[in-house]
This record gives structure tokens, sequence and C-alpha cells, in this order.
């Protein structure tokens, strides 16, 4: 239903979302229309949506290809953890954070990068419940990511972006369960529908629902559409084109750089423009998460195949 180019390019928009909304966030307000900058550094959470979307929907079809098996477990530590440690870790020595035992768990769980904690809590109920949950693995996972998200909201020191996007995971689980069992029918269901029309009008009666009131229950109603906004869109559209695809791909390492590159470069000269500044620094970014990427999942993927033991 969603392949796997197509996947690609919505992520590659979903990280230009997440940089355009943490750029609009650190902008100076002088500079720059403040009513247009607040909606862009709203866009980080769509942004989000689609990433746990994608990350449930990917989930799922792995599992039934192979289970949740030796190679599994693998391919998703080399390929999330093992790079976000990499750098991560390496940016925390060089700034010196690594001062205290506390600092060096914050590292391990990657509570300093939000998305980082959310998607590793996320891979573990998963496998966990896949592997072990039987008949009732998408319960115990719907239950599990639930009462997840329910104690974020109640912890006081975690904002409302830890948790708004959690519902987003769950349709792409369940829209990768729903289409082994329909097949091509759910696709026809989804395209009849007009889906991503039908929910980006839900969409934008949220966003008058949160001018009037109900912010937070309006947030989460919009993350929900918007979500399904997108798997209509992914449904109906094949991913093409280079530079979007090749984004998506490497994406997480666009993620784990672009703060770091933002600031050194913004900051780089007193006469540069913040504009200019961010311009830079947003296609250096790209440039080098992308090599930097390509090298680092060159080297994983020789040490994956040894782990697992055949090719795959």
């Amino acid at each position: 239903m969603i392949e796997n180019k197509t996947s690609k390019l919505f992520r590659g928009i979903a990280i230009l979302m997440v940089i355009a909304s943490h750029y609009a966030g650190w902008m100076y307000t002088e500079s720059f229309n403040e009513s247009l900058r607040v909606w862009i550094s709203t866009w980080g959470v769509y942004g989000v949506d689609i990433f746990f979307l994608l990350s449930g929907y990917g989930l799922v079809k792995s599992n039934q290809k192979s289970g949740i098996d030796k190679g599994f477990v693998i391919k998703r530590v080399m390929n999330s953890y093992v790079p976000y440690i990499l750098i991560a870790g390496f940016l925390a020595v060089l700034d010196k954070h690594i001062d205290s035992a506390g600092a060096f768990i914050k590292l391990l769980i990657g509570y300093d990068y939000w998305f980082m904690c959310v998607l590793f809590a996320f891979y573990i109920m998963f496998m966990l419940f896949y592997r072990f949950g039987g008949r009732a693995k998408e319960i115990l996972l719907t239950l599990g990511i639930i009462g997840f998200s329910y104690w974020l909201y109640i912890k006081p020191e975690f904002q409302d972006f830890w948790f708004l996007s959690n519902g987003a995971f769950l349709l792409g689980v369940y829209g990768a369960t729903l289409e082994d069992k329909f097949g091509d029918k759910l696709k026809s269901v989804i395209i009849k529908s007009n889906l991503a029309f039908i929910s980006f009008a839900v969409m934008v009666i949220c966003a008058f629902w949160h001018v009037f009131g109900g912010a937070l229950a309006a947030h989460l109603c919009a993350s929900i559409m918007f979500t399904l906004m997108t798997m209509g869109l992914c449904v109906q559209f094949k991913g093409e084109g280079f530079v979007l695809p090749t984004l998506g791909t490497y994406s997480l390492y666009v993620y784990l750089v672009h703060t770091r590159l933002f600031w050194k470069f913004v900051a780089y000269k007193e006469s540069w423009s913040y504009f200019k500044g961010a311009v830079i620094a947003g296609l250096l970014t790209l440039v080098f998460a992308v090599v930097l990427g390509f090298l680092i999942e060159f080297c994983l993927g020789k040490v994956t195949k040894l782990l697992i033991g055949k090719k795959k």
C-alpha cells in the first residue's frame, strides 16, 4: 500500500518540516513576521506524525516478512540506535555534557533528543508484544502506547509534543495490519473515500477549535487527521524524484546534526543576517547529513550482515 520510495519521499518532507519548525522557533522575532513564524514553528509536530506513521507501518510489514527474530532486532539497533549513539555521544563528549551518571543515562535513552527517546520506547514495546503477545499483540501495543503517553502527559517535565504524535504510530500499525487482511480492497476504500481530503477538512475544523478553546484536544485531533491525510496521500501517490527520497533515507542524520550546525553558522559572523546564517546552516546540514549517513550506514551495513550471519 505504501511503497518504499513513497515512504522515503514523505520522510524527506517530514524532516524538512521539522527543520523549518525549529528554525522558526529559534528565529529572532523582530526580524520576521511573527504570525508566520509561529505558524511555521508548528510544522514539526506534523513532521513527527509522518515519521511515526511510517515507522509503525514499516515495523508491521517487516514483522510480516520475518517475524521478531535476531535479524529484526539487530537491524533496528544498527539502523537507529547505533547511529544515534555515535552522533549524539560524539556531540555530548565534544560539549562536555557527560558530567554525571544521570547525564550518561539521559544520553543512552535519548532524553535530550525527545523524538529518539519516544521512538526507542515504541520499538521496545513493539518487539516485546509482537514476540510474546500472541493474538493480543495489537491490543497490548495499543494499551502500552496509551499508558506511556498518559505517563508523559501527567509528568510536568514533559511538554505536549512528547505525546501529541503517538497516535500516528498506532495508525501506521493498524494500517499495515488491515492491509494484510484486506489487501487491495483497503487501498481502494482509501482512494474512493478521498481520505486525504476528508482528513484535511476535519483538520481545518480542529484549527478553529483550537482558536476558540480546547487546545490540547484540538491538537490531538489535528494530529490524527493529519496522519490519516498523509496515509491517504501515501496510498495515492508514488514516490518520485531524487532529492526528497534521499533526504528521507538519511533523515535520522539530518535530525541529529541540524541543531548543532544551525547555531554554529547563525553565530558564525556578526555581519551575517539571521536569514543568511540559517540558509547556509540548512544547506550545509542537508549535504553533510547525507554524506555522513551514507558513510556510517555503509560501515554499519557490513557489521549488520556479520551479526545476522547471512544476507537478507
